[in-house]
């Protein structure tokens, strides 16, 4: 046997460190025989060398196991924390995933809370007066460019200071508010009304002209003036004046105002709480 035809087993083969070592130590026991002829003697001395060099290939081997199981080792713990790291930085991003989640419909709604404020008056909840201006302008751009009818009235509060200066500022704001319930529980869902300021509102009564508006302004006028006042203050009594303009011959949805406005003021001239067009 040669060292080059040896194939190697494995280190768990019967072919131990330990038996190599045993066979070795027989041949050397073998030698010491006087009787044995030349012949016999080489051919021991062939099988010494060839268990000598299995001894050293087994050494070799065994270095070699130890040092892979070495290198097995150190990559699996490297496997094992580059998992761990892995989880914990999964752990990390279902975290922020979920909160980026939590902000961003956070964000949506303060958003959507900023959007209506933008257009909305905190008081009446109606639309404010920057918004109902840009509602206004552009139904009367529609109106026009499709001659729809397109009528606009203007309210006022009578007398509002003289409640504010009898009842109180509180006993005001809820006559502003109810003022502003009665309008859209009278009106269409298609109609647009907003607070213009103070105790005036402005309503846009679309595919409505003058002779339909004035019905629709009555209705209003009376609602206000036969409600149940005395619910929001003892001895209180409300009414409103209103101006009606449409948009036939005019140039902007401001003149249309500027006319409802005038109008506004023919009725308070008149003694207030009446319908003037």
């Amino acid at each position: 046997m040669s060292k080059e035809s040896f194939m190697p087993m494995p280190l768990g083969d019967v072919m131990t460190k330990e038996r190599l070592k045993r066979l070795i130590e027989d041949c050397d026991a073998l030698r010491r025989k006087a009787l044995m002829s030349p012949e016999a003697i080489a051919l021991l001395e062939r099988h010494r060398a060839d268990l000598k060099a299995l001894l050293e290939y087994h050494d070799v081997l065994a270095n070699q196991e130890t040092e892979k199981d070495k290198e097995i080792q150190t990559l699996i713990l490297a496997l094992e924390e580059t998992r761990t790291e892995l989880q914990l930085a999964n752990e990390v991003l279902q975290h922020m995933d979920k909160e980026k989640t939590r902000l961003m419909a956070e964000l949506e709604k303060q958003k959507q809370a900023f959007e209506q404020q933008s257009r909305e008056d905190g008081l009446t909840k109606l639309y404010n007066r920057r918004h109902i201006d840009t509602l206004l302008a552009q139904e009367f751009e529609r109106s026009k460019r499709f001659n729809h009818p397109f009528s606009i009235a203007i309210i006022d509060i009578d007398h509002f200071k003289k409640i504010n200066d009898t009842f109180s500022h509180q006993v005001g704001d809820e006559v502003l508010r109810t003022v502003a319930q009665i309008f859209k529980n009278n009106l269409r869902s298609m109609d647009l009304v907003g607070r213009y300021g103070g105790e005036e509102f402005v309503i846009g009564l679309l595919e409505t002209s003058l002779m339909r508006a004035i019905p629709i302004a009555e209705k209003l006028r009376r609602a206000v003036e036969e409600f149940n006042w005395s619910v929001v203050q003892p001895n209180l009594q409300v009414t409103i004046s209103i101006g009606l303009a449409e948009n036939a011959k005019m140039p902007s949805h401001e003149k249309v105002i500027a006319e409802a406005d005038r109008k506004l003021y023919e009725a308070k001239r008149a003694g207030r709480n009446l319908v003037r067009y």
